[in-house]
């Protein structure tokens, strides 16, 4: 519930908390200017009356709710000063109708309907218990309250049920507006990748044939051919990483547990270092940015063990929870002091798992290895 519908329920509620109190002044008003009894009587029982509802009602709204035995004391309590009150002045019957809307603000289900017939009890022992009066009251006025309370409270949960129906109906459109601008990402990011590759790519892999096809040359120009080489072999290599960025890869064609296991297999081949990978929980598909997220982040997180850890053996692990995916990366390597650590390949693997709501950990500390977990929301496939 927000809390601009909890404002609505609390002006809705406000003026049932506050009807007793508008008949009580009335009757008061009556019996202190017409009664027998003076002033000081009324006014003492009119007063404890006002401290007990405001103390049950108005001060602790969320008893009528929570506490179902509290409001069953308040209840009771109602109708031994209603008798108080009754015995004081017969003006106080003007304050009975406040008795029969309590039943129903007080008490849950069918204990309402009880209560209804408990509030002619005080006016019948005050006033003495004829036959005519508790035909009027039993068979007619409690009838009608009973109606209108059961109104009011089919109403109240008709009006309960359309707001969870709008909020379902809110949360759907949100959900849906979410999973279609993560749809929009992925195209757009699948057409760079594209065009990326028909394009600047194509056109370094051209330079770098046509510079490997030159034969000798001069020598003082060998040094410039040399540099020419290298510089575009190291831009076509910059462009594939970013068509990788781009484009989930090895996901194209596998969940996210067999792409995983292919990176670090592959890494292993090419550092020479042992790997395990483990899989906890139960492997369920993810949305699409998920699992590609998880993949960079094992391949960013193998890529800085292999270049800077120095490493005997390395661990990942892929633990599926019930609601995050988490993946661990662990190393024997030479560590290094966190605090300094902030090299572009973190800095983006932070970026775009935030971007999920996710978290980034790296515990380390130079000479004791390094511990890369990264933490996102089990968000379902699309």
């Amino acid at each position: 519930m927000t809390v601009e519908e909890l404002r609505r329920e609390h002006r809705w509620n406000q003026p049932w908390a506050l009807l007793p109190y508008g008949l009580l002044v009335i009757a008061y008003g009556i019996a202190l200017f017409t009664g027998p009894a003076g002033w000081a009587a009324p006014t003492v029982a009119a007063a404890g009356f006002a401290v007990w509802h405001w103390w049950f009602v108005p001060a602790h709204p969320d008893w009528w709710e929570r506490r179902p035995w509290f409001m069953a004391v308040y209840f009771t309590g109602v109708l031994g000063w209603t008798y108080l009150l009754l015995r004081l002045d017969e003006a106080f019957q003007l304050f009975v109708p406040a008795c029969y809307v309590l039943a129903f603000v007080a008490l849950p289900g069918w204990w309402a309907y009880l209560g209804l017939l408990a509030a002619n009890v005080p006016l019948l022992a005050a006033s003495g218990a004829n036959l005519s009066s508790v035909l009027i009251n039993v068979g007619i006025i409690t009838p009608l309250a009973a109606l209108f309370g059961t109104m009011v409270r089919v109403m109240e949960r008709e009006a309960i049920r359309r707001r969870e129906v709008n909020s379902e109906l809110v949360a759907m459109a949100t959900e849906n507006a979410r999973l279609n601008r993560a749809a929009g990402v992925a195209e757009e990011r699948a057409r760079l990748a594209r065009e990326i590759h028909d394009t600047v790519a194509q056109g370094l892999t051209g330079i770098v044939t046509q510079l490997e096809a030159l034969g000798e040359v001069a020598p003082e120009q060998q040094r410039r051919l040399d540099h020419a080489r290298t510089l575009a072999r190291t831009s076509l290599d910059e462009v594939r990483r970013s068509i990788d960025a781009l484009r989930p890869g090895p996901l194209q064609d596998a969940r996210l547990v067999d792409a995983v296991r292919l990176a670090v297999s592959t890494w292993s081949g090419q550092q020479d270092v042992p790997v395990s990978f483990t899989v906890t929980g139960t492997p369920v598909p993810a949305h699409a940015e998920v699992e590609v997220t998880l993949l960079r982040a094992a391949q960013e997180a193998l890529a800085n063990v292999g270049r800077h850890a120095r490493a005997g053996r390395a661990d990942v692990t892929l633990s599926y929870m019930e609601d995050v995916i988490v993946l661990d990366v662990r190393d024997d390597g030479a560590g290094f002091d966190v605090g300094r650590a902030g090299g572009f390949g973190l800095v983006a693997l932070r970026q775009r798992v935030e971007a999920l709501a996710g978290s980034v950990a790296i515990e380390s500390s130079p000479g004791a290895g390094t511990a890369v977990s990264v933490t996102v929301p089990a968000i379902g496939a699309a």
